[in-house]
């Protein structure tokens, strides 16, 4: 049995708007141009953090590591994001945990400068 107390966190999951203009770019970070499928309950635990050197720039990359149950409506794919709090992860993995249609653990990251 599992104990719906530890999905504790609310959890936005989006995907890219098609409907824009062909000469707008794709702003990754931007949650204003995504479109909300999925609001769940998640659990949420922080992972790993690390900091990588680009082109003499500094960013952050923040691993975080989303459990929900599993969706029966939504195919979840890597392109789509993970909008928790007012911060947008990029999906970096889905497992499908133990293959049992049950719990989806969404691996994720947050890339911030």
């Amino acid at each position: 049995m599992k104990n719906a107390g530890k999905y504790n966190k609310r959890i936005v999951i989006c995907k890219p708007d098609t409907n824009q203009d062909s000469d707008d770019f794709l702003k990754v970070n931007d949650p204003k141009t995504f479109v909300a499928v999925l609001k769940t309950w998640a659990s949420v635990k922080t992972t790993r953090g690390m900091t990588v050197i680009t082109s003499g720039s500094d960013f952050e990359k923040v691993y975080t590591n989303f459990t929900i149950r599993y969706p029966k409506t939504v195919k979840i794919t890597r392109k789509m994001r993970v909008i928790y709090g007012d911060r947008v992860y990029h999906i970096d993995y889905v497992n499908n945990i133990d293959e049992a249609d049950d719990e989806l653990e969404l691996q994720c990251y947050e890339v911030t400068q």
